[in-house]
């Protein structure tokens, strides 16, 4: 008994093969470029985190990296703006012009 080699199907276990091995290279090369901290590669990761975990605006729990510019920014924005007392669209609590968030509800306030 002869064993022949049909070679369509070896051509066809090798391109499968290799399409294999290309994609889990491409794997290997997306998570080490998205987990470098350079920041090179921000827009990547920035994809990477936006379908696998919850994005950085979205987060409830921590804050945005640059907190204190945000603080002093939205302290000038406060001061420059006209004092007022107005109710909470969300809650109807009462809330002024030195309010970013309801202190009642946590409703962002613009």
């Amino acid at each position: 008994m002869t064993m022949s080699i049909n070679w369509f199907s070896a051509g066809a276990t090798a391109l499968v093969l290799l399409l294999t091995f290309g994609l889990l290279g491409a794997m290997f090369l997306i998570i080490k470029l998205s987990s470098d901290d350079t920041g090179k590669y921000k827009v990547l990761k920035d994809m990477v985190e936006t379908l696998f975990e919850t994005p950085a605006h979205l987060r409830s729990g921590s804050p945005p990296k640059n907190d204190a510019d945000n603080k002093e920014a939205a302290a000038q924005s406060a001061a420059a703006l006209e004092p007022f007392v107005e109710t909470c669209p969300a809650c109807g609590d009462t809330v002024t012009e030195a309010h970013q968030e309801c202190p009642s509800c946590g409703l962002r306030l613009q």
